[in-house]
């Protein structure tokens, strides 16, 4: 699995950067027991019939301890967060993905932000040296515990995220001055779902549109909670299970080199 690959290829460089940092127990791994959730909330999974948490806990053996100490652990940590640190770790984690990816597709992978920055963080090039792609990459290791009561979204369904305002503004850059296709890749790593998905900006785009649209309509309905606005307006909530696998990605990469 390219997931292991990578993770493999990432040890050195993540225990030396948390060498001195207390992390989830199973941050930066896989076992037996985040095969069984790819699987069950995944692989296998549908809208038509999403599968719960709940559901989880009976189906998979590992599920109620894991879920009881996420909880106890991402809780009170998403009040700790630095965003400085949360920078520098947004760095490390783009070099090993610009670095795995560039040795997968043999080709050259680097920084897309250096001539303006609002562009997407890192791009691909073709042999002749002409850009094929842009990429940004979002790291998810804290699920929202709460999201079923604030947004009615299952944890591991409803917690990869993006900035709206941010990406209000990327995307009509997007529209306006590139020209290549820009991809959006989300490095889940919750202590049950763990893997690499990724979304073309068309697909944040349209989703984007389609959520702040249903919330103006419960706005002026009166069934929305003031809380849950606010976390609409700030945030992209992107639908797990439109996003491809780590495998298609790099499928769809090489059709573009």
């Amino acid at each position: 699995m390219l997931y292991e690959e990578l993770l493999e290829a990432s040890k050195p460089r993540f225990d030396e950067f948390f060498k001195n940092v207390k992390t989830f127990d199973n941050q930066f791994c896989w076992n037996e027991f985040n095969e069984k959730c790819y699987d069950y909330f995944y692989k296998n999974n549908s809208y038509d019939d999403l599968a719960t948490v709940a559901k989880a806990k009976e189906r998979i053996a590992e599920m109620k301890d894991t879920c009881s100490k996420c909880g106890k652990y991402f809780v009170p940590k998403r009040n700790e967060s630095i965003p400085k640190y949360d920078v520098i770790l947004g760095q490390q984690i783009e070099e090993e993905l610009m670095s795995f990816i560039q040795g997968k597709l043999g080709t050259r992978v680097c920084r897309g932000d250096l001539e303006n920055r609002s562009y997407p963080d890192c791009k691909i090039l073709k042999e002749d040296g002409s850009i094929a792609a842009y990429f940004e990459v979002k790291y998810h290791a804290a699920p929202f515990v709460y999201s079923v009561r604030f947004t009615g979204r299952e944890c591991y369904e409803g917690s990869v995220t993006l900035d709206y305002k941010k990406m209000k503004k990327q995307l009509a850059l997007i529209d306006e001055e590139i020209n290549v296709p820009v991809f959006y890749l989300h490095w889940i790593d919750y202590p049950c779902l763990k893997g690499i998905f990724f979304e073309s900006s068309e697909e944040v785009k349209n989703h984007m549109e389609q959520q702040h649209s249903e919330f103006e309509r419960k706005k002026r309905e009166g069934d929305e909670r003031k809380t849950v606005g606010a976390r609409y307006f700030s945030k992209i909530y992107s639908y797990l299970l439109d996003l491809k696998d780590f495998e298609s990605m790099l499928d769809e990469f090489k059709a573009l080199i």
